[in-house]
């Protein structure tokens, strides 16, 4: 939560740049991504959805905010089944 704090503004800057608004809400333990009228790609709501998603896995903002480049993508895969 520290962590997510102190990088906010670096977050809100990327998301900016594709005309995405973001809100993290500390009282209710809740981060949000919702266009605005200045948003041109449709796929960019998309991607950081799983801005998101990975920045609440904790995995560092500089390797996160790579998954808004349009040649990657992320997957996360789930090995509690897998593992004794």
């Amino acid at each position: 939560e520290a962590y997510l704090k102190e990088v906010w503004p670096l977050v809100t800057k990327e998301l900016n740049k594709s005309g995405l608004a973001c809100e993290l809400n500390l009282i209710e333990g809740s981060m949000s991504v919702k266009t605005t009228r200045k948003a041109w790609d449709p796929y960019a709501i998309l991607k950081a959805r799983d801005l998101i998603k990975l920045l609440s896995r904790s995995v560092p903002v500089q390797q996160a905010l790579k998954i808004m480049a349009d040649d990657v993508h992320c997957d996360i895969i789930k090995i509690s089944g897998y593992v004794r």
